[in-house]
């Protein structure tokens, strides 16, 4: 655990603490994943379990016991690694910038995404992030590797990112109680081109605090 989650862990027990409360908190993840559809430039992602009808198995949403206290965002288009659709449970590789596996998949303008789009989160109507660009999330490898050869060659594995690319801090962190009314979107300026199956994965890490909701008040 880094100097900062170890900050982020302090305050978020002792404001659990001050509150009378001493829920487990332990890491974790939100993963929230919506399909990229060729008409459309708003994306919202439900946080609550039962609430999203993109049923991959990846995604992984907030149980209405409990609370999640988000430190990082980061933002993703699940692109192939080779030919064909990426439409079900680890078929695709996550990409943050215009990849060789996005431009097969027929995603032309990734980064309509990845750095003219931007993020707003409102928390029962009070809006804590707006017009967050999402463009401090972008990442691009400096080392690209693959198997390269004379007559075109297998570009799986090309540009990938590795799992601390493309996330940014968020300061001060925000929380998701699995009580609230949480409303996430991301406009873009224009449609994505997509001509095979994508998805889009927001994807925040912070600290997850057991039956912690409101509900358990």
């Amino acid at each position: 655990m880094s100097l900062s989650q170890r900050q982020a862990f302090t305050t978020i027990k002792q404001a659990y603490k001050n509150a009378g409360r001493n829920p487990v908190t332990t890491p974790s993840t939100l993963r929230l994943i919506q399909s990229v559809s060729s008409s459309k430039t708003n994306y919202t992602f439900p946080v609550l379990e039962g609430d999203s009808t993109n049923t991959l198995a990846e995604n992984r949403f907030l149980n209405r016991a409990d609370a999640f206290t988000a430190t990082s965002v980061g933002l993703f288009i699940g692109g192939l690694s080779d030919a064909g659709a990426a439409t079900s449970a680890g078929s695709y590789q996550l990409f943050g910038f215009q990849s060789e596996a996005l431009t097969t998949a027929g995603v032309t303008n990734a980064n309509a995404l990845f750095t003219n789009s931007y993020l707003n989160i409102a928390v029962n109507n009070v809006a804590y992030l707006q017009n967050f660009d999402v463009y401090r999330t972008y990442s691009t490898p400096i080392v690209q590797t693959g198997n390269i050869f004379a007559t075109g060659g297998d570009t799986t594995g090309q540009n990938s990112n590795n799992g601390s690319d493309g996330f940014t801090s968020l300061t001060p962190s925000l929380q998701f109680s699995g009580t609230a009314k949480i409303d996430i979107s991301i406009s873009l300026p224009t449609s994505l081109a997509v001509t095979n199956a994508c998805q889009i994965n927001l994807i925040f890490r912070g600290f997850l605090s057991l039956g912690a909701s409101n509900l358990n008040k």
